[in-house]
């Protein structure tokens, strides 16, 4: 190891206290062309960190030259003075001579062994151009800088070694190789209820599965790094399902956390070969994906969701829904080396059915003037389908009610809605409207168009109906 000097702690002390000037100002004699790899870090060949280091002192014999790297990165071992190459410009009459060390170190120090006689240091520069840095240490991203200080053998002080300008100490730059994870192809698949009642999409995203599929993709996109490591890396992440929705339609299995089971209707696929797993509520699935990057190269990973069938007929349907943003992380064994930004991965919507009611009277007053909205959904399909409606007021202020609040109709069923819509209004789920009496209604259910019909009316006083004509039943919205 480095000799080592308790002199050094207590002499620092006493120049932090009384403020000595800089023994010397340092500054970078060479930088790389690239920044080095985190990831290549273990394997790769030992950087060199170069600095000129100009003295603001005369130096004498006994005073000790000691240079530090910060950021955890060490100085790789010098096991005899050869291993060190240092020039003193104009030839002055100083030598430097290392203290040799057995093993790596933050510090590197040197004696003043001689100095000619009447030789003025003060204003000279001395290069270090050979400075190997372990290659190992450098696990920490960021930048490395060269500090140090020289001790004062007469007057028993430690002076520091300041930068010569802002940056100018950097002798290193340490970066991940990965520049960026991004969504290339986010999922825009539609749930078709025209053709295939929901258990599969309208068209195809993908060449992974048979028939019509929806594709998630992202890319990792590599930076120019010194001793680039190849492989492999790996890119994990989550795609979770909309809150109170799930994947069942992969999971009707036995267990039900098993994809692409011969129960299931659906499937997941991967063209890069990303293993997927699901949790056992079927409402998240794992992605893990392995690859190698080159310099400002990319790397993809692609998953694909299907029917099992190219022309599926029975089955559970898929639900139309807004994916939560997911982080993805890319990994080198057990090391985290990169994690992205919340990365917003799109959603799967529908073509079922849209029904416009486009005048609705509606009211909570009691008695002989009450109005209440008599909403009748028939489905003729064998599919289930879920009800949405969006209610707007006169001024235009518009109220959604999701289908936890309205429900979902089974197949070959009639459903009554009218007042759940009328409780949603007049409660607290749709209170930004205020007190109205006039409302239009826009029902999104997930069913066939040519299978859905819906009845629409009101009754005044609990009287006889008043049917109002929707886009089902006779009236055609243009919007």
């Amino acid at each position: 190891m480095l000799r080592k000097y308790s002199k050094y702690a207590v002499a620092a002390a006493i120049a932090g206290t009384c403020g000595y000037a800089s023994a010397a100002t340092i500054s970078a004699s060479a930088t790389n062309s690239a920044p080095y790899s985190v990831e290549g870090a273990a394997t790769g060949t030992n950087p060199v960190a170069a600095a000129d280091v100009t003295f603001s002192k005369n130096l004498r014999v006994g005073d000790e030259l000691r240079l530090v790297l910060d950021n955890s990165a060490l100085f790789e071992s010098i096991d005899a003075a050869g291993d060190v190459s240092f020039a003193c410009e104009g030839g002055i009459g100083v030598t430097l001579s290392p203290n040799l060390a057995t093993g790596e170190s933050s510090t590197v120090s040197f004696a003043v062994t001689g100095v000619s006689s009447g030789e003025t240091t003060a204003g000279a520069t001395c290069s270090f151009i050979s400075l190997q840095v372990s290659s190992a240490s450098l696990t920490s991203a960021g930048d490395v800088s060269m500090g140090g200080g020289v001790f004062d053998s007469a007057g028993n002080t430690y002076d520091a070694i300041t930068a010569a300008s802002t940056g100018s100490a950097k002798v290193l730059s340490i970066r991940s190789q990965v520049a960026s994870i991004s969504v290339s192809t986010a999922f825009n698949g539609v749930v078709d209820f025209q053709d295939s009642l929901g258990y599969g999409f309208e068209t195809d995203d993908g060449s992974s599965i048979t028939g019509n599929s929806d594709n998630l993709t992202l890319t990792v996109t590599g930076r120019d790094t010194l001793n680039s490591f190849g492989s492999p890396l790996s890119l994990t992440f989550a795609i979770a399902a909309e809150s109170g929705k799930s994947f069942a339609w992969l999971c009707t299995g036995n267990p039900s956390t098993i994809l692409n089971s011969s129960a299931a209707t659906g499937r997941v696929a991967s063209s890069s070969g990303a293993a997927t797993t699901v949790n056992a509520g079927c409402t998240s699935i794992s992605v893990t994906d392995t690859f190698s990057l080159t310099a400002a190269g990319t790397a993809t990973s692609s998953v694909e969701f299907g029917a099992s069938s190219a022309t599926p007929s029975a089955g559970l349907t898929i639900e139309p829904m807004t994916f939560p943003t997911l982080v993805a992380t890319v990994t080198q064994g057990a090391s985290s080396r990169a994690v992205s930004s919340a990365l917003t991965v799109g959603s799967w919507t529908s073509n079922g059915s849209t029904v416009q009611i486009p005048y609705m009277p509606i009211n909570t007053t009691a008695g002989s003037s009450k109005i209440d909205p008599v909403i009748i959904i028939s489905n003729r399909s064998t599919a289930t389908g879920t009800i949405n409606a969006t209610v707007r007021d006169e001024d235009g202020n518009s109220c959604s009610i999701s289908d936890s609040v309205l429900g979902s109709i089974a197949g070959g069923r009639t459903k009554s809605i009218g007042g759940s819509i009328r409780d949603a209004i007049a409660g607290t789920t749709c209170s930004t409207l205020g007190s109205v009496e006039k409302v239009s209604v826009t029902l999104t259910i997930t069913l066939p168009s040519g299978s859905t019909e819906v009845y629409s009316g009101y009754t005044v006083g609990g009287g006889d109906r008043v049917t109002v004509v929707n886009s089902s039943n006779g009236f055609r919205y243009s919007p």
